[in-house]
């Protein structure tokens, strides 16, 4: 294999490409299958290496392909099992957590706490359990946009979940010698908390630890936001700080020889991997090290390419989950990128030039796959990067790293260091933030789907081959290439006839998003909380509502109704106020709720209309001068036609003001029924469905929900008018797509109405 010196990196990446190929389907997929054949056909004149780009292919198609097999019905069939602890034991104030290995496979065991101080000494890596409990799927997502954590789970092979609050339903014995290890960290970490200022471990904690669970949440979403996110996660950078520092202290200094240095770090970076988290960027980091310092000890000198493919394929045989983990596919992808930067950088002597170019690759590199996954970007987070990565780097880190190691040795003077950092470290930090204000444009996108990253990254590669080769006019051209993926992607739903209405699954409450063909508006009614026994009060509108208007790429919103004011409608509405760009909201005349923004509020009633992009939503409820006295009986009832059928949408009104309506003859017959609070009995009266007698209901109610909704009584009594129902609680999200005047229901669970 001498011949492929150099160039083990193709064999690599047609081994990952067989793994795309494996989760592809429909029309990219065979897009892909022309790639790989086009890019085979370029090796024809060399068999051999034809063939082995054949066989890794095939092997990575076969390897990396999703599992779909799923041990949760063998579960149910056993009130008790018996595993092994394969994971460490992470514990929070209110549960304790760990990963069993039992017969059937994978699962996730969490005790719930009664008390802060609750935990059994038995639970550790490698004890041998015996688990008592019910066996239940885990959460999966239920809207477009939305994280779907039994996906990211299953890619770990972990399928189920036992939830228990009784010590005695989990009983374990024994322990692996890795528990010796766990439990050295778990002691590391509170001797440091111990000997440092608070504010100064949290720092320490992400960045020498591997965890940002102590960081503020803000601070951390103001990392992803400008693209910093590669700082808080270990990387290459500290893995090369702890070995360049370790070797000067042993070597330089003369307390060891260039043997003894080498032997003491190969033995070093192993446990510095483990007690760091061992997330993909360090694994990949510490083993290229292993890699490196192995082969400069048998003088054998392997390009820094081809160490990083055969990192990378090693944990990807070891591992397959490692290919669908976000981590290990930016580490890897930056990594490789800046390795073919190294030519490129020759070209300047300066070496802020040279830190511009290496953050400029590193930002181009990731972009697709970070607006894929996050939808957005910062188009100012190159400066971002250009004045935290040198702060970071060459301060941060390295002063952390001292006063970790003062923390063992000298603590008193581990502790005044410490207080000085957390002051000067505060105050940096809070000067980035509020200059970022001044640079804070992201670009909404969407969701980029998986052709338009394949075509972005192919023009990267022709911008970097050209840029190496000083055709610097070609780069260029190439360059803006990349940029107009990323211009045609996002300006699609404005040359697209087709238009969206999604009923959002909020849990118990309302949402509904309503997007005009060619994107002549976006328009929101209601935008419910999470339950008011909720302490995070912005966890509806951060884990569902605003990825999926990311998704599709909204960043500005033409109308928002509020029905009223109840939190099962409005809860959210702060939090999209704040993060969305609203032109207008309109509201009941008795709407007494007030929100902090400058967004215009409208106050509208009865026989109103409000006009959207040359589209009509007339206002049938409440009448102006009738205050009910009630926030649910006063919410607005507003009627429209999208895409060729009559939409009724009723907030909580009860069936007293629905034979109002009827009585006062304000609404005739409807296609699309909003069934009012969430399917109460209190609403959807005989004479409402007798007026409207509409075709489809659709209902807003959470699983499981406390109320019971929807009622069966008012089920039945629309099943007995033929209505078809869409519910969020058994379907998820429900979209209507249309095109001029006909569109397709579609619900995100399988609908099937055998079943139904």
């Amino acid at each position: 294999m001498i011949f492929l010196r150099g160039s083990w990196h193709i064999p690599v990446l047609a081994f990952v490409l067989g793994g795309v190929l494996s989760i592809q389907e429909g029309f990219t997929f065979f897009v892909f299958v022309f790639i790989m054949l086009y890019w085979l056909i370029n090796y024809r004149r060399h068999l051999l290496f034809l063939f082995i780009l054949f066989l890794f292919g095939i092997g990575g198609y076969i390897h990396l392909s999703p599992s779909t097999s799923s041990f949760y019905p063998q579960l149910l069939d056993h009130e008790s099992r018996e595993g092994t602890i394969v994971s460490d034991v992470t514990e929070t104030a209110q549960s304790i957590s760990m990963v069993v290995k039992g017969e059937e496979g994978k699962f996730l065991v969490r005790f719930l706490k009664e008390n802060e101080n609750d935990f059994s000494p038995g639970w550790k890596h490698g004890a041998l359990c015996t688990v008592k409990g019910k066996a239940e799927p885990l959460d999966s997502a239920r809207n477009p946009g939305q994280f779907d954590y039994r996906a990211y789970m299953a890619d770990k092979g972990i399928h189920a979940q036992i939830l228990i609050n009784d010590e005695a339903a989990l009983q374990c014995e024994g322990e692996s010698w890795i528990s010796h290890l766990y439990d050295t960290r778990k002691q590391l970490k509170l001797t440091v908390k111990e000997r440092v200022h608070l504010g100064t471990y949290i720092w320490m904690e992400a960045l020498i630890f591997g965890d940002t669970g102590l960081i503020d949440a803000s601070t951390v979403e103001w990392f992803r936001a400008f693209n910093l996110s590669h700082i808080l996660a270990i990387s290459g950078l500290h893995v090369g700080l702890t070995l360049g520092g370790t070797y000067f202290l042993l070597y330089r200094t003369g307390l060891a020889t260039k043997k003894q240095s080498k032997l003491f770090l190969l033995l070093l970076l192993p446990f510095y991997m483990f007690i760091s988290g061992g997330a993909p960027s360090v694994m990949r980091a510490g083993l290229m090290g292993v890699l490196l310092i192995f082969t400069s000890s048998f003088q054998k000198k392997i390009p820094l390419i081809d160490i990083l493919s055969f990192t990378c394929l090693f944990l990807l045989v070891s591992s397959p989950s490692y290919f669908y983990h976000l981590g290990f596919q930016f580490s890897f992808l930056v990594t490789f990128s800046l390795l073919l930067t190294i030519p490129i950088l020759k070209q300047y002597e300066s070496k802020w030039m040279q830190s511009a170019v290496i953050g400029m690759v590193s930002q181009l590199s990731l972009l697709a796959l970070q607006i894929h996954y996050f939808y957005e970007f910062q188009p100012f987070s190159l400066w971002m990067n250009m004045i935290a990565v040198p702060y970071f780097s060459f301060f941060v880190i390295p002063f952390l790293m001292i006063l970790f190691i003062l923390s063992l040795l000298a603590p008193a003077l581990c502790s005044v260091l410490s207080r000085a950092f957390a002051i000067v470290h505060e105050s940096v930090l809070s000067f980035l933030i509020r200059l970022s204000k001044y640079l804070d444009y992201p670009w909404v996108i969407g969701e980029l789907p998986p052709i338009y990253i394949v075509v972005y990254i192919c023009f990267f590669l022709v911008v970097m081959r050209n840029w190496e080769q000083k055709k610097n006019v070609k780069a260029f051209t190439a360059s803006l290439a990349v940029v107009s993926v990323l211009v045609f992607y996002s300006s699609t739903p404005y040359f697209s006839k087709e238009g969206v209405v999604t009923m959002l699954d909020v849990g118990q409450g309302d949402s509904f998003v309503i997007e005009l063909p060619y994107r002549k508006g976006v328009v929101m009614i209601d935008a419910a909380g999470p339950p008011i026994f909720t302490t995070n009060k912005e966890k509806t509108a951060k884990e569902v509502i605003l990825p999926y208007l990311q998704s599709r790429g909204i960043d500005h919103i033409d109308a928002l109704f509020i029905t009223h004011e109840d939190s099962d409608h409005s809860g959210s509405i702060p939090f999209i106020l704040e993060a969305v760009d609203v032109d207008r909201m309109y509201v009941s005349p008795f709407h007494t709720e007030k929100y902090e923004s400058e967004v215009r509020v409208e106050r509208v009633s009865a026989e109103q209309s409000v006009w959207v992009g040359g589209h009509e939503f007339r206002v049938v409820h409440p009448v102006i001068d009738q205050d009910h006295g009630d926030p649910n009986d006063n919410s607005l009832v507003l009627d429209s036609v999208i895409g060729g059928k009559r939409w009724l949408f009723t907030g909580d009104i009860s069936a007293p003001i629905e034979r109002e309506i009827v009585k006062r003859n304000r609404i005739g017959q409807k296609d699309v029924l909003k069934v009012a609070h969430h399917g109460s009995h209190t609403s959807t009266s005989e004479e409402l469905l007798k007026r409207v007698n509409p075709k489809i209901g659709l209902i807003s109610a959470g699983v499981d929900n406390r109320y019971g909704h929807p009622h069966e009584e008012v089920v039945e009594r629309l099943t007995e008018h033929g209505v078809v129902l869409l519910q969020t609680n058994r379907h998820g999200a429900v979209q209507y797509i249309f095109s001029g005047q006909s569109g397709t229901f579609s619900t995100f669970f399988p609908y099937n109405a055998s079943r139904e």
